[in-house]
């Protein structure tokens, strides 16, 4: 690495720079201008996440060199490390971080060689799974508090959208439904994810059931905001809440005030005098996720009665994964009547949504369906077998 490079690009002070500085000297010159390339991603990346096209030209052109591929692929494995370009990693962490700090030299490096990585002609070596590993530590999509980077994260959705294979689709689809609407960078992760479909020539059906949003809700159906070191890692509120989505689908926010606590429904208007000035934003924020989930159920409704014209069939694994293990979906599907058919069987088997086999025991080839004429589960009988599945 040339003295300019080092003294623009390396910072002492970061874990991912100083881990990396070895492997980033003695650099044949072709590597050294890649790098030094590499470095001015910050020149345009910012909260827009669009890549500025000459400079792509010419990043795409320098990963042609004998060992571009690797090096990347080695500075994306490292980011992927531990507390990830920031060095936060802290299961046990009750105060949050707050405000900023002074940018590190290395980060426009970190981020150019996140958007190289979707570049490169193949997905090798756990590269996607490591570029999904950044994206979840800096989009805090993870139970471990990490300090969120919503440019790191951006740059690393944006990479898995362009990364060729199969294995990227995968981790698309994942942090799709793991990252909460509320981080900024969620902006690029669903540029990513149309992008990343299109290209695959994904059905439109599919895109559709497998882009559902939970908005912040756990399986349970709950999501708790609170002040900090208090609910969702994500969200740093004034106020201590739990919006909870019920089995019937309706949706409740229990606002607490000290030991008093106090449930409404649509439209979740606050008790008289909780909204104060320092509580308002946090309130209206609350009752907006509220009404989204809310409209969401009715959006579901009408999907999957749709569906049940169709003659649709689902693996199992596809089905568990996004419709009955869906924060919000899954309540909608168990209204639903469905039945299933394992490889061999003759015909079709009521199915118990609300059951609880995993997925992986049963046989992969097990297709499930809703039953041809049948809206709510329950709302027909039959002889049939089923499974609590």
């Amino acid at each position: 690495m040339s003295d300019l490079v080092a003294a623009n690009l390396f910072d002492s002070g970061n874990g991912w720079s100083t881990r990396t500085r070895e492997r980033f000297t003695a650099l044949t010159p072709e590597l050294g201008e890649l790098i030094a390339h590499l470095g001015t991603s910050d020149g345009f990346w910012n909260w827009r996440y669009k890549v500025d096209a000459a400079w792509k030209r010419r990043a795409r052109t320098l990963l042609k060199a004998a060992g571009a591929d690797e090096l990347v692929r080695y500075a994306v494995r490292e980011l992927a490390r531990g507390g990830s370009f920031h060095d936060v990693d802290d299961p046990e962490r009750a105060i949050r971080e707050l405000g900023t700090k002074p940018a590190s030299r290395a980060r426009g490096l970190a981020i150019g060689f996140l958007l190289a990585a979707g570049w490169l002609r193949r997905d090798a070596e756990g590269l996607s799974a490591d570029l999904a590993a950044v994206a979840r530590k800096n989009a805090q999509a993870m139970p471990t508090y990490h300090r969120v980077d919503d440019n790191i994260a951006g740059a690393a959705f944006t990479a898995l959208g362009d990364l060729p294979g199969p294995d990227g689709m995968e981790e698309l689809w994942a942090l799709h439904y793991d990252v909460a609407r509320a981080v900024h960078s969620r902006t690029a992760l669903v540029k990513a994810v149309k992008k990343a479909a299109a290209r695959r020539d994904v059905p439109a059906h599919e895109l559709a059931e497998r882009t559902v949003p939970r908005h912040g809700l756990e399986r349970d159906g709950t999501l708790t905001v609170g002040w900090i070191g208090s609910g969702v890692l994500w969200w740093n509120a004034s106020v201590d809440a739990v919006v909870t989505l019920h089995d019937t689908g309706q949706v409740t926010v229990d606002w607490a005030d000290g030991e008093h606590l106090t449930r409404t429904t649509a439209p979740f208007r606050s008790p008289a005098g909780y909204k104060t000035p320092m509580r308002s934003d946090s309130v209206d924020l609350v009752r907006r996720y509220a009404q989204d989930i809310g409209k969401l159920v009715t959006q579901e409704r009408r999907r999957l009665g749709a569906l049940a014209g169709e003659a649709r069939t689902w693996l199992w694994a596809d089905w568990v994964r996004y419709y009955r293990d869906h924060a919000v979906t899954g309540v909608v599907t168990r209204e639903m009547a469905w039945e299933y058919r394992m490889p061999g069987d003759p015909g079709y088997r009521s199915l118990d949504p609300g059951g609880a086999v995993p997925a992986d025991d049963m046989p992969a080839a097990t297709e499930v369906r809703l039953r041809a004429g049948v809206g709510a589960a329950g709302s027909c009988s039959g002889a049939e077998d089923s499974i609590n599945a």
